[in-house]
């Protein structure tokens, strides 16, 4: 009776690799599906690595706030999510726009060249959100002086 049991937990156990295995492959299959160009549009492939809001407050928290750390980034006024912080930060890192050091439960993030490229854009997704809000005037020369616009 116990071999027997043995044999089919070592049955299961073998089953549940294989399919592990089978999830793994698929998983990279789809990364690499999601990291093919839709076109060679400049404007859309800075887009793939960059179109959401929580990539762009991630490198603004880099660039201009001197944040490094997830709980720094955590911290942020935007309330974000823990898992979509750490969804970013290792996209981010993924496709070179941010690099870390440290332990793996100290990391310290930083831009890399290629993020600190993205300056222009942010100066230029925030002239364009100054010249159109509805904030508060000190908050936005606030906003204005942070950034040197």
């Amino acid at each position: 009776m116990c071999a027997q049991r043995y044999t089919i937990k070592l049955a299961k156990c073998k089953f549940n690799c294989v399919l592990f295995s089978i999830f793994v492959v698929e998983m990279k299959k789809q990364v690499k599906e999601t990291n093919e160009k839709r076109s060679e549009c400049p404007i859309s492939c800075t887009m793939d690595l960059v179109g959401d809001k929580w990539s762009l407050l991630i490198i603004r928290d880099l660039l201009y706030l001197g944040k490094s750390t997830y709980n720094e980034f955590l911290s942020s006024n935007e309330n974000i999510s823990t898992n979509i912080l750490n969804d970013r930060l290792v996209k981010l890192t993924e496709v070179g726009l941010i690099t870390y050091s440290g332990t793996a439960k100290r990391k310290k993030y930083e831009l890399t060249k290629m993020g600190k490229d993205l300056k222009p854009v942010l100066e230029s997704v925030a002239v364009f959100g100054i010249k159109h809000s509805t904030a508060d005037k000190a908050f936005l020369q606030k906003v204005k002086s942070v950034m040197n616009l």
